[in-house]
């Protein structure tokens, strides 16, 4: 079973969840989400974001498919440094499966995106990857003025160089960019987004708000971004991702909801567990 990787929000709801999946469907209920009429609403004021991101924030989830906790991820911004000439916010993101779930399929995911403190686009985008018997070591560095992409493997020395679109976006940096813009309900942001020597065209809308609750963290005041990816024209139709934001400056990332077009895989979720 194949499945197509095209943005970061079907890499969050794919490539962090559907890697953990052998078959099957459901969830458990660990959160809550109230949404609520059209009046109440406008109570749920989406505040507009920050400007920087928060050096140190550490975001842990938990990965959960028909009642069973299958995995954990996490996202950290890890510093900022130099690199290829630009001030970046070096972002790490880690996925692995439980220890039941590694018996059957093994995974040990760990990506890094380097994302340029002004622009806020990514200068590099490096991804080590061990999925089963399948293992990757590779990076991407994106000269964005001049519109190129220069992929290496590690592994293997294989280089090749590709054509993307201005600040082009890769599948991690796209959330901490939309985490960054002043996107309002009704409005979509719309990115670019380089993945797998593709470009795909990604369209996120605002289009509801809400009280999502999470047992062990508490109510939120949220809104729920809902994003829809394109490939030469054709809307992608593998997934339906809805990713729910807390409404105030911060915009954590409170929980993504995955509903697989493949029947047998089903509805996956990846629900706050932490911040730091």
């Amino acid at each position: 079973m194949k499945y197509r990787k095209n943005s970061f929000w079907y890499w969050t709801g794919c490539y962090l969840l559907l890697s953990f999946i052998i078959s099957g469907c459901g969830t458990t209920k660990i959160y809550k989400i109230k949404e609520e009429s059209k009046e109440k609403a406008q109570a749920v004021k989406i505040e507009a974001p920050k400007s920087r991101l928060r050096v140190g924030e550490k975001l842990t989830y938990k990965a959960e498919w028909m009642g069973m906790d299958v995995g954990r991820a996490t996202l950290l911004v890890k510093e900022i440094t130099k690199l290829n000439g630009h001030e970046v916010y070096h972002i790490r993101a880690e996925a692995d499966t439980t220890s039941f779930v590694a018996k059957l399929f093994p995974v040990q995911d760990e990506i890094a995106t380097y994302i340029d403190t002004k622009e806020l686009y990514p200068v590099r985008f490096d991804k080590k990857q061990k999925e089963g018997k399948r293992h990757k070591d590779e990076y991407i560095d994106f000269d964005q003025k001049e519109g190129k992409a220069f992929y290496t493997s590690r592994l293997t020395n294989e280089k090749k160089e590709f054509k993307v679109p201005g600040k082009v976006q890769d599948p991690v940096s796209c959330i901490y960019y939309f985490r960054l813009s002043d996107v309002k309900e009704g409005e979509a942001l719309f990115a670019n987004v380089h993945l797998d020597d593709k470009n795909w065209f990604l369209e996120t809308r605002i289009i509801n708000r809400g009280i999502v609750k999470i047992k062990g963290l508490g109510n939120y005041q949220a809104f729920m971004a809902e994003p829809l990816s394109w490939f030469q024209g054709e809307l992608n139709k593998n997934a339906k991702v809805s990713i729910w934001f807390s409404a105030d400056q911060q915009r954590i990332p409170l929980l993504i909801v995955v509903q697989s077009s493949i029947p047998l895989v089903g509805t996956v979720t990846i629900t706050l567990q932490k911040i730091e």
